[in-house]
């Protein structure tokens, strides 16, 4: 049959049941296991120990090879020293933190704390002298009612400036201070988101309050009727001002203050360009209509808002690629809600009011007390009282406020670098950075103030007519200025202890200074007149920085006293300085000619100024501060001028 198996197939088909050719070799199914097994648990075995040492160094041939590659460096150094001292860093040594590391460190964020403070101190020094010096022409177009107008200006501007404060409601420095720490953490998406909806902010806020300044001038006004147009005139700034903050604010914190400093520069020549040309239209058609005269002037804000707008816009598109980092596919994003985000952005920024505001709302309370308390010890006129007015607050005001900016420039430029050291951490930086902080602010406010002080007859004279109430002007400026290092120190303490996140810190210390000042503004009023409302405003700003300083001597470490070799030292370099230039114009208004005019006093006043600057500065140099404000450029510098080594 065909399908019956043959007999001998059948015995060769049971030699190789279940067997497989397996190289060569015909094995079955459990001697495949079985060498399967084998392999795997030789495997599995540790490595031979002799196999291991000869395939790691030892010790010594680690350190043989050490010293040759030592020998090769120092071959190559001999052979081309050019290539290692153009070298940034030893491309030999190891990559591990060494105390010139830390060093190193510490001399960056010096430099980036002196760079970014002169590019704000200059942008503020200029249009602050901008601000000051269209005094000069503009008073004198007014003649004899210059006093009268610059009192309802300085009036209508302190309002204009507590509405800025609530409008930015501090979001600027607050932003900087975020931009900054989401920087430090590489968050580059919340960076993008914060910056969004702080503009959107800017707008709102903008919207609601310029409105609002508009809608309650009846109120604010008093019952004066020139004030009203004056402060109509301040709604569109007003409105603008809070978009333009929120951009600043962006620009210092990606460390870009010359773009920030640049806005200012033009918003103040915009804004002193318009007031001029306004104020010689007026007069000419009108010479009695000065209050039309400040009207057009404190519109003027507006106008320079409109070109600070534009160099940020401009600033924008230059540093796009900083400010708008490209966001990482792989990076994980927590998206937060926009109202939460806005929120944070508040609770963050809130306190800046205070310190922004907090010069203002001391000279707020004289402007809203000053005039009842005289009017119920005195019998005076109103128009008497206005010059009075301008004479103890607005005309000093605008000459001490050149210094003041130098306290805010300083304290903006150190914010996010200690937001930033706060961020991560290091509380040795932020020691460093705080006393860096108090000497450079010495550095720059003893000479600035003491120098005000002793040129003040010439200055004074400078900008203001020359009249029967110089002297009484003269002696409240000078008192002005000890008062402006003491507002300055406020500021600048109060956006340190802000950027360390102390925020109730600095609101105590600001109640209770605004306590003492409105507690003493009556007897001192009584038996000083405009003197005591100065006296007033330093006694409670004195007793706020004794609150602030003892606050970070206990948290921090840091005190006055931990830095008062250097400051004494910087005071005696001032004090030199200004007997300088206080003989100076003693020895020019008695034996060249009489500060009757103002090309005398002008000229009496810009040389007793450049005498005494070069002379402070060469005592600073060498007494080893230059240092601390030029940093490794002090090599530029002559020999003679720095300090023995």
């Amino acid at each position: 049959m065909a399908d019956e198996q043959r007999p001998g197939d059948l015995k060769m088909r049971s030699q190789h049941v279940d067997k497989v050719n397996v190289d060569g070799q015909i094995l079955s199914a459990d001697e495949i296991l079985a060498r399967a097994q084998q392999r795997i648990q030789k495997k599995q075995q540790p490595v031979d120990q002799q196999t291991l040492k000869k395939r790691l160094l030892t010790p010594d041939e680690i350190a043989a090879i050490k010293a040759k590659n030592n020998q090769s460096r120092q071959q190559i150094i001999k052979k081309k020293p050019r290539l290692v001292q153009n070298q940034k860093s030893d491309p030999f040594s190891e990559k591990v933190p060494t105390l010139d590391t830390k060093q190193k460190e510490k001399d960056s964020n010096q430099a980036t704390l002196v760079k970014g403070s002169a590019w704000l101190s200059a942008g503020n020094i200029v249009s602050r002298i901008l601000g000051a010096i269209y005094i000069v022409p503009w008073m004198a177009l007014l003649g004899s009612n210059s006093n009268r107008a610059n009192g309802l200006f300085a009036q209508g501007y302190t309002i204009y400036a507590i509405f800025l404060a609530i409008a930015t409601f501090g979001v600027p420095a607050a932003i900087s201070k975020l931009v900054a720490e989401f920087n430090a953490r590489h968050d580059v998406y919340q960076s993008r988101q914060l910056m969004r909806q702080s503009m959107i902010l800017g707008v709102i806020l903008g919207i609601v309050f310029g409105s609002a300044i508009y809608l309650l001038t009846p109120i604010l006004s008093m019952g004066n009727a020139n004030f009203i147009p004056v402060l109509h005139s301040l709604a569109p700034a007003v409105a603008i001002f809070p978009l333009m903050s929120m951009l600043r604010g962006i620009f210092q914190g990606y460390q870009l203050m010359s773009i920030s400093a640049l806005s200012q520069v033009v918003e103040q020549i915009a804004r002193v360009i318009y007031m001029l040309v306004t104020a010689v239209i007026i007069l000419r058609v009108n010479p009695g209509n000065w209050s039309g005269v400040v009207v057009q002037s404190t519109f003027a804000a507006f106008i320079g808002a409109i070109f600070s707008m534009l160099v940020l816009i401009w600033g924008w598109f230059k540093y796009r690629y900083m400010l708008i980092k490209p966001l990482y596919p792989n990076a994980q994003h927590v998206k937060k809600p926009t109202l939460s985000l806005i929120f944070n952005i508040l609770k963050e920024s809130w306190p800046f009011i205070i310190i922004g505001s907090a010069i203002t709302l001391f000279q707020l309370v004289d402007q809203y007390t000053y005039f009842n308390i005289m009017n119920h010890f005195f019998a005076n006129t109103n128009m008497q009282l206005q010059t009075q007015f301008a004479l103890f607050s607005a005309n000093p005001n605008k000459l001490i406020m050149i210094i003041v900016p130098f306290s805010t420039s300083i304290a903006a430029t150190a914010l996010p670098m200690l937001s930033g050291s706060k961020a991560t951490l290091t509380r040795e930086n932020i020691q460093d950075q705080l006393k860096q902080v108090i000497k450079l602010f010495a550095l720059v406010m003893f000479p600035s103030a003491l120098g005000m002080f002793a040129i003040a007859t010439p200055l004074y004279k400078m900008f203001y007519p020359i009249d029967v109430s110089n002297q009484e002007g003269i002696y409240l400026l000078q008192f002005s200025t000890i008062l402006a290092i003491v507002f300055s120190l406020f500021m600048l303490l109060a956006f340190v202890l802000q950027a360390l996140s102390e925020v109730s810190i600095v609101i105590k210390a600001f109640v209770l200074g605004l306590l003492v000042k409105i507690a003493l503004q009556v007897p001192s009023i009584r038996y000083f007149e405009g003197m005591g409302a100065l006296i007033a405003s330093m006694i409670g700003m004195a007793i706020a920085i004794a609150y602030m300083l003892d606050y970070l001597k206990e948290a921090y470490g840091v005190s006055l006293s931990s830095v008062g070799q250097e400051l004494w030292q910087l005071f005696i370099g001032a004090v030199a300085m200004a007997i300088t230039s206080y003989a100076i114009v003693f020895l020019m208004s008695n034996f060249l000619f009489p500060m009757d005019t103002k090309i005398s006093v002008t000229i009496t006043a810009l040389i007793s100024a450049a005498i005494g600057g070069i002379v402070v500065g060469v005592l600073y140099l060498r007494m080893g501060f230059g240092d601390d404000l030029l940093g490794n450029k002090i090599r530029h510098i002559p020999a003679k001028l720095r300090p023995k080594r």
